[in-house]
């Protein structure tokens, strides 16, 4: 690729600032009202951007929902990578403390994402990632605890790190579900516990 090429596909600073901008206005936004009362137009208007703008950068409020989750998970995997926790227990409860404390910051975003089933939608493919980003934390977390003979060597690495994910998400959208009255990390914390005594040594 030329150096022109490049510079073309690379975002400038305004752009991004202007992405950024939008973004922060439509989360505060679907904070504060019901998601669907939102419009593009309103997003607009409290970006102080044109609605072309908008769609330049986000085709539909699913998309911004997808950045949303896109952002919280890597948020909570690089929170829980920086922890000094140890051990398989402790490094668990090192990423639900900040998928708690993010999702409790955004009750209403996280409410609407659940009602989406994201999984199934538009943002599919986004979310396969980030679950195979989960669970490559999870299977780091397993290999350390079968080396230190935390947790039973026979089982397969894969198939826990995929349940421990199941558990995760099954969780979450219990706590929606439910009013999200609770902590969420609490509630998480909770059912890993149960989780952790049959897969221990």
């Amino acid at each position: 690729m030329t150096d022109i090429a490049t510079a073309q596909a690379r975002p400038n600073a305004r752009s991004i600032a202007n992405r950024e901008k939008i973004y922060q206005a439509a989360m505060d936004l679907f904070r504060d009202r019901v998601f669907d009362a939102v419009t593009m137009q309103d997003i607009a208007d409290q970006a102080g951007m044109s609605r072309a703008s908008v769609f330049n950068h986000f085709h539909n409020k699913i998309a911004l929902l997808g950045e949303f989750f896109e952002r919280f998970t890597v948020e909570a995997l690089e929170m829980a990578g920086a922890s000094s926790a140890t051990g398989f227990r402790g490094r668990l409860v090192s990423l639900f403390g900040p998928f708690g404390t993010i999702a409790h910051r955004n009750k209403p975003i996280i409410a609407q994402i659940a009602s989406l089933a994201m999984g199934h939608g538009p943002r599919a493919e986004l979310e396969s990632e980030l679950d195979n980003d989960l669970v490559r934390y999870f299977l780091d977390v397993i290999a350390d605890a079968k080396q230190a003979n935390e947790i039973r060597h026979d089982l397969d690495d894969n198939f826990l790190a995929h349940m421990l994910l199941g558990l995760l998400t099954v969780t979450a959208h219990d706590w929606v579900n439910s009013g999200q009255k609770t902590r969420l990390d609490e509630d998480l914390i909770a059912r890993f516990d149960v989780l952790i005594a049959g897969v221990g040594n």
